[in-house]
């Protein structure tokens, strides 16, 4: 969920974690579901709302 928020493509999350794009985009829906998310943008809100996913300072 990380990679997601921080607005990687299903691709290049894929390539991140050594998965395919199709296995990261089923993960990514499944999630949606889950957590009643219409959108991608919608499921990164409710991850930093829920602590899921937590806000990082950008790098120097």
């Amino acid at each position: 969920m990380g990679l997601a928020a921080e607005g990687r493509s299903n691709t290049e999350i894929a390539e991140v974690l050594t998965l395919s794009p199709l296995t990261v985009r089923t993960h990514i829906h499944r999630a949606m579901t889950k957590l009643g998310a219409r959108d991608r943008a919608q499921l990164v809100v409710i991850a930093y709302q829920t602590g899921l996913v937590r806000a990082t300072p950008p790098a120097p």
